[in-house]
């Protein structure tokens, strides 16, 4: 490990589409006042982890790897690993198969004692328990989406493609079905089990993708990859529903090239909403309104690459990292905490396809 400045600068994980005996998974330090970033370590254990999570309080970090076997159906990973706070540096610990296809997303509870796996292709959700040193249980649960959607050469049957957390209830973003299930992880049993709780529906031939709660506010943002839109949905607490508001496009009028949304974020402040465009490779600014939830636009900016997929808002709110997969950078753009508007640092960190952006802070 290179030196890391622990009172000046944060540790940021990147996850990439790297594998095969390659380094996969990067450990990088970011300067918290300039944004600048530096790789500080790189680990090979893991092959296209292209998506992190990170519990900060256990100083664990899980990825998936978006495998699948020759037949396309069961090859997928899931894998666990330590992180020393003082350093960044991590400790491989183990991985489990996802029981399913292309994993491509995880969540973990708030104790830090399950783990939740979206496995893309197969359109299934994996539940696992995590152990107290960080190895991860056998499968608990699986649950397989079933339906399709208007789209037949995306929607031909179930992908689900984000797990999020909510007041204890997973929520499943499911882009094939253009659904979002919702399920509670039952634990009055020897062993945990997802339960749907129940459903919402996203307009046909959205795609949704990725999802974002506000966090003091009762609304939830879901970006949609194939209409290249951000539904609103008012959320109800007491029993985790979704009522659609509106929905809003992620690009700019007139656009008529190719194009796919990705990630999704709301700014510390929770004033301002972030979404990435892949194809016009901006990320859109949409201010939020408090009362309504609803969504006003304030820019598109350039990220500085190709076919940013994800990216991620610094825990200050200073900074936004963006993921250019198909240009193997990340950029640093600072945000102007007044407007919300986005402005190009001159940062770049070159490194090899990456999907993937988590914080260790």
């Amino acid at each position: 490990m290179q030196q890391y400045e622990k009172q000046s600068s944060r540790i940021v994980y990147v996850g990439t589409y790297n594998g095969g005996g390659n380094d996969s998974l990067y450990a990088l330090s970011m300067n918290k006042s300039t944004g600048e970033l530096s790789a500080i370590g790189a680990y090979a254990e893991v092959e296209m982890p292209s998506f992190l999570t990170v519990d900060t309080e256990r100083s664990r970090l899980f990825a998936v790897s978006e495998l699948q076997d020759e037949a396309g159906k069961e090859g997928g990973e899931v894998a666990s690993y330590a992180v020393e706070a003082e350093t960044g540096a991590l400790r491989y610990i183990g991985k489990q198969p996802s029981f399913g296809a292309s994993p491509c997303h995880l969540v973990t509870d708030r104790e830090g004692k399950r783990l939740v796996v979206a496995n893309y292709t197969s359109g299934s959700v994996s539940l696992y328990s995590i152990a107290e040193d960080g190895n991860i249980g056998p499968l608990a649960d699986r649950k397989r989406h079933e339906g399709h959607s208007v789209r037949s050469d995306r929607q031909e049957a179930a992908h689900a493609h984000c797990t999020v957390l909510k007041d204890s209830r997973i929520y499943v973003v499911d882009l094939g079905t253009d659904k979002i299930m919702i399920y509670n992880i039952q634990e009055n049993a020897e062993n945990p089990a997802l339960v749907l709780h129940g459903e919402a529906q996203v307009h046909a031939g959205a795609g949704p993708r990725h999802m974002a709660f506000h966090p003091d506010l009762p609304y939830a943002y879901v970006i949609n990859e194939l209409d290249s839109t951000i539904t609103v949905f008012a959320y109800g607490q007491e029993d985790g529903t979704l009522r659609e508001i509106e929905t809003v496009s992620a690009l700019p009028e007139g656009f008529a090239g190719e194009s796919y949304c990705a990630d999704i974020h709301i700014g510390v402040s929770g004033d301002y909403l972030y979404g990435s465009n892949r194809g016009h490779d901006s990320i859109v600014v949409y201010h939020i309104d408090r009362t309504s939830g609803k969504l006003a636009l304030i820019q598109h900016e350039p990220t500085g690459g190709a076919w940013p997929r994800n990216f991620a808002v610094t825990p200050d709110g200073k900074f936004v990292l963006a993921a250019n997969q198909n240009s193997d950078s990340i950029v640093t753009l600072a945000v102007n905490e007044t407007t919300g508007r986005l402005e190009p640092t001159g940062h770049e960190l070159r490194i090899p396809k990456p999907v993937c952006i988590q914080f260790f802070e």
